[in-house]
């Protein structure tokens, strides 16, 4: 199942609804040179090497926010979900990124080293705030961004013909992982549970941060294939 046919048997639900608020910016990402060229092994190792940094500083964060949501979680099931969705996070960066990081000549000084770009120092901390001042809804409606859109660019790309041996192949496997999207499913169905418990102005504002981080998550794709840094 890729996302789009689950977003349509969602139809009613209010993540089908902010699904569809996101049609314009889902056009945008699918054309995203970074997404074409890592689809068939041309990416320059460069912008490959700003992205997967980069990317690593996002995952430190985001794992923390998984956690300050599970704390804010109903029920042990939830709280379990999202601490073990911020222990997978933490193995990612440590395994896909530490063979990234080697392969591409990255060391741990320069991980180290390293400071956010404009675009990941605004969308962490979008989402560090959202987490510890939102309600649990609204903290998920934030996060879930991330799981979703990973997934069906990880679909897309997964169902293109395979390039013999593209360096960006693990990435790839990845996020067209079936597990990976059984997360992202489980995701989207726990945000229609809390949606259905929330108030009307809740639902507006989970809304509102479904969309925000969704273009925050085109603004980091894109500010990796500009190799964006800070002007001055």
């Amino acid at each position: 199942m890729d996302a789009n046919t689950q977003s349509t048997e969602l139809t009613g639900s209010f993540t089908a609804a902010a699904w569809g608020r996101i049609a314009p910016i889902m056009a945008e990402i699918e054309a995203l040179p970074l997404l074409t060229r890592l689809s068939d092994g041309t990416l320059p190792p460069e912008i490959f090497r700003h992205y997967i940094l980069q990317d690593a500083l996002y995952l430190k964060h985001y794992a923390r926010c998984l956690a300050i949501v599970a704390a804010k979680a109903p029920d042990n099931a939830q709280v379990l979900r999202f601490l073990g969705s911020a222990q997978k996070a933490i193995t990612v960066e440590q395994g896909l990124h530490a063979g990234f990081l080697t392969q591409f000549g990255i060391t741990a000084a320069d991980v180290t080293s390293a400071e956010p770009s404009p675009t990941c120092f605004a969308y962490t901390n979008f989402l560090l705030a959202t987490a510890y001042h939102r309600s649990y809804a609204v903290a998920l409606s934030a996060i879930l961004p991330c799981f979703w859109i990973y997934w069906h660019v990880g679909e897309a790309i997964k169902n293109q013909p395979v390039v013999e041996g593209n360096a960006f192949q693990a990435w790839i496997n990845t996020y067209g992982d079936p597990q990976f999207a059984a997360g992202a499913r489980e995701v989207i169905a726990l945000t229609d549970i809390a949606a259905r418990a929330a108030s009307p102005a809740e639902r507006i504002e989970m809304s509102d941060v479904f969309v925000r981080a969704s273009q925050y998550e085109w603004m980091f794709w894109d500010s990796a294939w500009r190799l964006d840094t800070w002007p001055v």
